[in-house]
């Protein structure tokens, strides 16, 4: 295996047909070498954490300002990664505005009370801190940073059918038990309301392809274009190797398609606990497959406009901490080296 500052440039590959993406973080691009592996090899770049509501939400100064509908932010860690892509003329997917996890329960409660058992704040302060929430963040951004970040992560992983009986949304979600579904419309239009022009909204889910899931999100996906509120869906494509079934993918990617909506791949990783010859090769004919689809679809005139790896190399995906369990599922090794997957995907753009 070639150093991956060795090999081709796998977003110029795919310019002509979509931008390639990576999630990553301030400590990654603080490496040099890292760094110019992303440079090289990425035409779009998402926070794997900083841009969540946990890393801008400030209590201290949440409490002090005293506005029961107003939340103080603080963009530290989200400003050290829009300076990097500006600096590098790297375009942004920022992930996420809206999430019931990684947002601090003290937002959501009565008095900013950072306790579990406190009471939720009514529907109407909690509506309102979500609205002010999300125009902080875009007016900072699109101020300070102008033309860095191309599409918003809205909302994201507020479908989850039969969680808690019959019904298409998330209700052990905060944002579901403190407004009911009335969370996810609201941040969409506080979201067309902050956006810059060109700037799209994205809807984001894992298991978009799934029978089930895909049309629950669906019908959600309709409340929402009736209001002219998203314009692109988020499949995030964490995938086990195993498992993959590249004709479901598809076959989603085509309904949400069929909407008139984008399309983007946000999360793509595919699980694979093993880095013998066996599983290298089951991981490499994964990727070639999926990627030779996606670009057919494309050909086809569906508009996919970026697909996201979750983590540029294996050493900094979060996989092992989240399956307990050895994890090689990025076309980078840990050690820097393209792998034979990543030469496979090379070939999908070149056939």
């Amino acid at each position: 295996m070639n150093s991956a500052l060795q090999s081709p440039s796998l977003c110029k590959a795919y310019e002509p047909y979509f931008r390639i993406g990576a999630a990553l973080s301030s400590r990654l691009i603080a490496d040099p070498e890292l760094a110019e592996i992303v440079c090289r090899h990425f035409s779009s770049i998402t926070a794997d954490n900083q841009m969540k509501p946990f890393s801008v939400l400030n209590l201290e100064n949440t409490l002090a300002q005293g506005d029961p509908c107003h939340a103080a932010v603080d963009f530290t860690r989200v400003d050290a990664l829009l300076s990097f892509a500006r600096d590098h003329g790297i375009p942004v997917r920022y992930h996420t505005l809206a999430w019931h996890n990684q947002t601090p329960v003290w937002f959501f409660k009565e008095k900013w009370e950072n306790d579990f058992s406190a009471p939720f704040a009514s529907k109407e302060v909690m509506l309102a801190r979500l609205e002010n929430y999300i125009l902080d963040v875009m007016s900072h951004v699109n101020t300070c940073f102008p033309g860095v970040v191309y599409t918003w992560d809205v909302v994201n992983e507020a479908i989850e059918p039969g969680q808690d009986g019959p019904g298409l949304y998330r209700t052990r979600s905060p944002w579901f038990m403190s407004t009911g579904q009335d969370f996810l419309p609201a941040a969409f239009r506080a979201a067309r309301k902050g956006a810059a022009p060109g700037q799209t909204l994205c809807y984001n889910d894992y298991n978009a392809f799934d029978p089930i899931k895909r049309d629950a999100i669906i019908d959600m996906l309709k409340t929402l274009q009736a209001e002219g509120l998203v314009d692109t869906m988020g499949m995030q494509g964490h995938y086990v190797l195993q498992d993959l079934n590249v004709a479901a993918c598809e076959t989603a990617a085509r309904a949400y398609a069929a909407l008139g909506l984008k399309l983007q791949v946000t999360e793509l990783d595919i699980h694979c606990n093993s880095d013998d010859a066996a599983h290298a090769t089951a991981l490499t004919e994964a990727y070639r497959s999926w990627f030779t689809m996606m670009k057919q679809l494309k050909a086809e005139g569906i508009d996919i406009e970026a697909v996201t790896f979750w983590g540029v190399t294996d050493a900094d995906s979060w996989l092992p901490g989240f399956r307990r369990e050895p994890s090689f599922p990025l076309l980078i090794s840990a050690d820097r080296k393209a792998k034979p997957a990543f030469e496979a995907v090379l070939e999908a753009a070149r056939s």
